[in-house]
């Protein structure tokens, strides 16, 4: 940051990312119905969302993981957590909010997104009152 602006977490652990994604000839047939699993959505942002701080992707910095990505393609449901470097992150917020509309952009209509702060009380915290005050 430029400015003489005080970052919150200067020196964050950066840990590895993921590999890349395998793909099945049965994941490349158009014919062959494929339902969109935790991994699918974890690809769709972990690596193209970067921290509002540091040059870093949101997996690069552990903020996001697979297994914390569950999908219910049936009944059209996505949920993610995901924690912030530190707690009382005043960042949380804007990272929620660019997890969720990257996924409304890219997921069908049918899906419904819910998000979670590990590290906040999500009924008391702006990221829920951020996320959730147009329904």
């Amino acid at each position: 940051m430029s400015g003489g602006t005080r970052l919150e977490n200067a020196n964050p652990l950066i840990f590895q990312r993921s590999g890349e994604r395998l793909l099945t000839a049965a994941d490349e047939d158009e014919d062959v119905a494929d339902p969109i699993d935790d991994r699918e959505i974890f690809d769709i942002f972990s690596k193209s969302i970067n921290d509002p701080e540091h040059p870093l992707s949101l997996e690069e910095l552990n903020v996001v993981e697979q297994m914390r990505v569950n999908v219910n393609d049936q009944e059209s449901m996505v949920s993610v957590e995901f924690t912030p470097t530190i707690p009382h992150c005043s960042m949380a917020t804007l990272i929620g909010l660019s997890i969720k509309v990257k996924l409304l952009r890219s997921l069908p209509d049918r899906f419904k997104v819910s998000l979670a702060d590990c590290k906040a009380a999500l009924t008391q915290s702006v990221l829920y009152k951020a996320l959730y005050k147009q329904g």
